[in-house]
């Protein structure tokens, strides 16, 4: 199941609007309507508080959505490339 079809099921069984889900995660309603509707996904570190409050496994919510977890791995790649350049700059 892809990130946004799981996202809009655990909203809706948890019989939330998009308004109410996004208060909790500090977005607005139309950005949880974009995750939803696959044209954006919610950062790492969201993905991990929606696993959290709604005590579902991250392996779920990412399952079979091969793009998202390619986003994920491109950002741990270009955060520890951004590492290197900033000890680099430190250094000299």
């Amino acid at each position: 199941m892809k990130v946004g079809k799981t996202i809009s099921e655990i909203r809706k069984t948890n019989k939330m609007t998009q308004e109410e889900f996004s208060s909790l995660f500090h977005v607005t309603r139309q950005t949880v309507s974009n995750w939803e509707n696959e044209k954006s996904y919610p950062d790492l570190q969201t993905l991990v508080d929606i696993s959290n409050r709604f005590d579902i496994s991250l392996d779920r919510m990412l399952k079979e959505d091969t793009v998202m977890v390619k986003k994920i791995d491109r950002e741990i790649k270009i955060g520890k490339q951004l590492k290197k350049v900033l000890l680099f700059l430190v250094v000299f």
